[in-house]
């Protein structure tokens, strides 16, 4: 049976296809409004989730980027310690700087994850909680 990759601490954007079959498929699940809804609230986040609807929030037009951004960098030292996984249903993709690709779109993850997000695999990309 073939190892799989486990996620780091911070969060960890893996392409949902990939997940249980060569990286770790975290159980526990919640949407990202909640999630974000529970980090403005300053409320306890278990400390190794799964978040579930990024790349679909990420269509929404507006300035949902920063949002999310902001939201994550007054985060930092509630989230010091946790696993976030961020299942992606599109393509993870890096030509000059780190995209999803879904629906025909190709969504930039620099105006939320600044210059953070690296890639550790194919189909994976981490970025520490310090963004």
């Amino acid at each position: 049976m073939k190892k799989l990759i486990l996620m780091d601490v911070g969060y960890n954007l893996v392409e949902r296809k990939l997940l249980g079959k060569g990286f770790e498929e975290i159980e526990e699940k919640i949407s990202i409004i909640e999630f974000l809804r529970m980090l403005q609230r300053k409320q306890a986040i278990k400390p190794k989730i799964s978040v579930i609807g990024f790349d679909e929030v990420l269509l929404s037009e507006g300035k949902i980027s920063s949002y999310i951004r902001s939201i994550l960098v007054r985060s930092t030292n509630i989230l010091w310690n946790h696993i976030i996984q961020f299942p992606i249903d599109g393509e993870l993709v890096l030509n000059q700087e780190p995209k999803i690709r879904y629906k025909h779109k190709e969504i930039s993850l620099t105006p939320i994850f600044g210059n953070r997000l690296m890639p550790k695999a194919i189909g994976y990309f981490h970025s520490p909680f310090n963004i």
